[in-house]
């Protein structure tokens, strides 16, 4: 298991769920768009009211912009932007689930090298075992080591991990590290620390989906910032030492089937009952016509923990489109097509008239508002027991020009 790899893999679905994050507290009666853009990528913006035609917005600021409209008693409202030239981000929702928008066009690198010191108990490791921290800066294991690597400033927890053939056979939190360009840290693994790995039951899967793995990714969340990826075999966890109140584990599952997958991200301090939400029924959803905007007909689940739809369309070097859309804001309707704003007055990008890509749907549910939360990809509003759920279905065939396409 490349618990990296994975780890990376959970932090990306957390930065999709950045793009609905909360922002700058609105004035009444007004919606305010807040972009996250420290590296400078960030083109136009734009802003729609109720069902009104699409408006450009003015954005003020540096490394966050924010702009402003009056929802002139309207309840619902788009706002669109454009990024690196051809990324296009739109989120569609209410003032009561998400008043203040966020999306991100560029994140600040984590660019401060700090050095951590680990003085490993002998009988821990063996040759090839490797000792990381946040599952990354890995190196070769031994009494005596030491990594440096990129973090960002300030005080957060670090996760140590002594890890064999891909899997933790130690895992350890350093609590309240105070990290400065070029500061350094010490720290041990002892026996002490190698706590007895923990099992879990996966779910059974839904004919004609099967398990990726097959396995569970375990993964330990600070109360405060870090973590990584804990798993001991693929069905198990390794605890942490100095785990503390505030701290959560988060297992990942995913199941796949042609053209379609399920995912289940479940949050707990005590191994829960792993769940796969409900899939697409088969030919659920159409595509009338394969455009540069095309119409998705057929949202229309009725799952109660049901937050809203995510599409997502990418013409490689053309366009990467992704639309995410509240439950109240699709209301009764099941259709919904993404917005075409390439005019210049507005987010000012070239549609695609021809190019082959992908498309894909997602059905997001969950415990919480997800819309609604500040910055959810830091996942500090989960608490044990909540849970994130993706049901998608996707081709990698999109034909821009083409004709119907019924999905899964």
């Amino acid at each position: 298991m490349n618990l990296a790899f994975r780890f990376a893999g959970f932090l990306f679905f957390g930065l999709l769920l950045a793009a609905c994050g909360g922002g700058t507290p609105p004035p009444p009666g007004s919606i305010t768009l807040t972009v996250e853009d420290p590296m400078g990528s960030f083109n136009a913006a734009a802003y729609q009211v109720g069902s009104g035609s699409w408006q450009p917005l003015t954005l003020t600021g540096a490394t966050t912009k924010t702009g402003t409209f009056n929802l002139n008693n309207q309840t619902r409202y788009g706002v669109a932007v454009r990024c690196s030239g051809l990324v296009v981000k739109v989120i569609q929702a209410t003032a009561s689930e998400l008043p203040n928008p966020k999306l991100e066009c560029s994140s600040a690198p984590s660019n401060v090298p700090f050095t951590v010191s680990i003085s490993v108990a002998p009988g821990l490791y063996a040759a090839g075992d490797l000792v990381c921290v946040n599952n990354t800066g890995c190196v070769p294991a031994g009494s005596s080591v030491s990594t440096t690597l990129n973090l960002t400033s300030g005080l957060q927890d670090l996760l140590l991990t002594l890890v064999s053939a891909g899997s933790a056979k130690v895992a350890k939190v350093l609590k309240n590290v105070n990290v400065t360009s070029g500061g350094n840290t010490s720290a041990s693994l002892a026996s002490a620390d190698q706590l007895p790995p923990v099992g879990l039951s996966l779910p059974t899967p839904p004919s004609g989906y099967t398990i990726q793995g097959p396995g569970a990714l375990v993964f330990y969340l600070s109360g405060s910032s870090g973590g990584g990826g804990v798993n001991a075999s693929l069905t198990s966890y390794r605890p942490v030492s100095g785990f503390a109140s505030g701290d959560r584990y988060a297992a990942r599952v995913v199941a796949q089937a042609t053209n379609a997958s399920l995912s289940s991200t479940q949050f707990f301090t005590s191994p829960p009952s792993l769940a796969l939400p409900t899939p697409w029924p088969s030919g659920s959803l159409s595509v009338p016509s394969q455009t540069a905007h095309p119409t998705v007909n057929g949202l229309s689940r009725s799952d109660a923990d049901l937050q809203g739809y995510r599409i997502n369309l990418q013409v490689p070097a053309q366009l990467y489109y992704t639309a995410s859309l509240t439950k109240a804001w699709l209301g009764n309707a099941s259709s919904y097509t993404l917005p075409d704003l390439s005019a210049s007055s507005l987010l000012g990008y070239t549609a695609p008239t021809s190019g082959s890509g992908s498309f894909k749907v997602s059905a997001i549910l969950s415990s919480q508002p997800l819309f609604a939360l500040d910055n959810p990809s830091t996942f500090g509003t989960f608490q044990p027991g909540d849970y994130i759920q993706e049901a998608d279905v996707s081709t990698n065939s999109y034909t821009v020009g083409g004709g119907n396409l019924t999905l899964p």
